[in-house]
This record gives C-alpha cells, structure tokens and sequence, in this order.
C-alpha cells in the first residue's frame, strides 16, 4: 500500500511538472505563486508557525508585517515549483536566460584548474535553480541534498538535478564522499541552514537556540579548501546568484572550539542574508523544533548566553 502511495505521489507530481513546464512563463510563475499561497490555508498551523518565528527573529516587526513576510516566503515555494518544472524542459540556452550569475569568473576558474571549492548556501531564492543552472558552469560539481521520503520523488528531482552533469549525494552521512570529490577538484554545494540532529553544534540562530551543521566547516578546515558564500536574490523578475570573496579555513591546529568559530563565522554570513531580504527565506521549515534541547545542550557545554 506504501508503495502505491509513493507512485501515485509521483504521478501527480509528474502532472503538475508536466502542466506548469508547457506554460509561458509568466503564467507558470502567477499559477506557483498561487499555490504557495493555498498552501498557507492548507498547511494552516505550519503557515502560523512561520510568522511566530519571523516575530521572534524581528521583534520590531509588527504581526501585520510578520504575516506579509511569511506569505511572500510562502508564495515563493511556488515559484520554485513553477521554475523547477519549466527548467525541466527547457534547453540550457533557455534555462540560462532566466539566472544570472555574478563574480563567478574567479571561481569558475580555479575549478577548471582542478582546484577544489566549497559554495556556501541557504534556502534562499530558489536554490534548486543554482544546482541545476550551476552545474554547467563547473566541470566537477556535487551537490549535497536531503532525499526525499518518496523514492520515486526523489529519483525525478535528482534527475532534473542532475541534468546537466552534476551530482547528487545524500545529506545522511556524507563526509568521504564530499572528501572524494574535493581531492577529485569538485566544487561541494552545500545549503546548510536547516536543523540537523547527527553531529550537530549548539549555538544562537537569528537569537534562538539551534542546531547548527558544521560539515561546510569541517571539510574546509580538514581539507583546507576555500568557502565561497553564494547569495541568491530576484530582481525584476530574475534570478541572481552572486558569489563572495572566498574564505580561507583558519591556519591553527584542528579542534572542536575552532570547528564551532569557524561554522559561527559562516553562520553569521546568512543570518545578515535573511535580515537583508527575510522573505527570500524558506520560513516553512520548522528550524527551532528543538529550541528547548538545544538551549539545555548550550548550558551543559558552556555556551548559553
């Protein structure tokens, strides 16, 4: 029974795909943006839980203000669908008329030099039209994502994902695979703004205790590879992805305190990117579902202020 689920899931799925990638663009956009917005109705208590936490982040914020951030963010789910489903069908000519990309020479360079690279990224924008217009920049590319539950869901996703030559690990472990493929000279995608349980460090997140992932860290003290922030933003109804000076790994010998200032150090990076552009943001994931623990975890390790 499952597994009929799962495969009618797909088929809808691949319905809606299908439906908004034949429309001009435009009316695709208008038809996700609608739907991000009936998801506010059916996911009522989620939707709800967005403005709490976008008032908890910005309490000068009224409520007013609050909710009209979380809906633009909600409408924006919907534009990634719409996108998504139009960049499945489209020619990479096409694709790449509607994303811009800002201050890549010199890391597109150093990865056609065989010099590896990692992308720091948040849930901004659309960062699945990063992975899949991205991957025609580099000549090695991986992209860190979380499976999806569906198995077929998943495999659809990745294969638009991976339509143009990039590659798709999984968020569950993934540690020598992205060491593989940075001594291979890969550039590492990873968006690492949602919670994480294995391996977790516990610090301050917009002000509220979070769990933080500290792999992009990790890897580039371990490996002594540069982090380049990448920052995703429309204007005039295009996709913009700029990418930052590079950060190097600090110079000292490895040990948990560096590990935890240096994932602070990226933390901060796109902390200051939702107080740019807080409904950019993906405030329909539940990021503080263990505030409490986390804050009893600060405590306990010294770290609570």
């Amino acid at each position: 029974m499952k597994k009929f689920i799962f495969y009618i899931e797909y088929l809808a799925l691949k319905a809606v795909v299908l439906f908004l990638g034949i429309l001009p663009w435009k009316v695709a956009l208008k038809i996700g943006e609608s739907v991000g917005v009936f998801l506010t109705l059916v996911l009522a208590k989620r939707f709800k839980r967005s403005v709490y936490d976008i008032q908890k982040a910005f309490p000068d914020k009224s409520k007013k203000e609050a909710t009209e951030i979380a809906k633009e963010s909600w409408r924006n789910i919907g534009r990634i669908l719409a996108e998504t489903a139009q960049i499945s069908l489209m020619s990479k000519e096409k694709m790449l008329e509607k994303i811009e990309f800002i201050n890549f020479d010199r890391l597109i360079k150093e990865n056609h030099a065989g010099k590896p690279t990692i992308l720091h990224m948040g849930h901004f924008v659309n960062w699945e039209m990063f992975a899949i217009a991205g991957s025609t920049l580099f000549k090695n590319m991986l992209s860190v994502g979380k499976p999806q539950t569906n198995p077929y869901v998943n495999k659809a996703l990745n294969d638009i994902r991976t339509k143009y030559g990039s590659k798709i690990t999984s968020s569950y472990n993934p540690f020598f695979t992205c060491i593989k493929a940075l001594k291979q000279g890969a550039v590492l995608g990873i968006v690492s703004d949602q919670s994480v349980i294995s391996s977790a460090l516990y610090m301050n997140f917009l002000g509220r205790p979070a769990e933080l992932a500290p792999m992009t860290a990790l890897l580039s003290l371990k490996m002594n590879v540069p982090v380049y922030p990448i920052r995703m933003y429309r204007k005039n109804g295009k996709v913009y992805a700029e990418a930052y000076d590079p950060i190097l790994p600090p110079q000292e010998n490895f040990s948990h305190e560096l590990l935890r200032k240096y994932t602070e150090q990226l933390k901060t990076i796109y902390e200051d990117w939702i107080r740019m552009d807080p409904a950019s943001w993906l405030w329909a994931h539940n990021r503080w579902k263990r505030e409490e623990n986390c804050r009893k975890k600060m405590q306990e390790e010294g770290h609570a202020k």
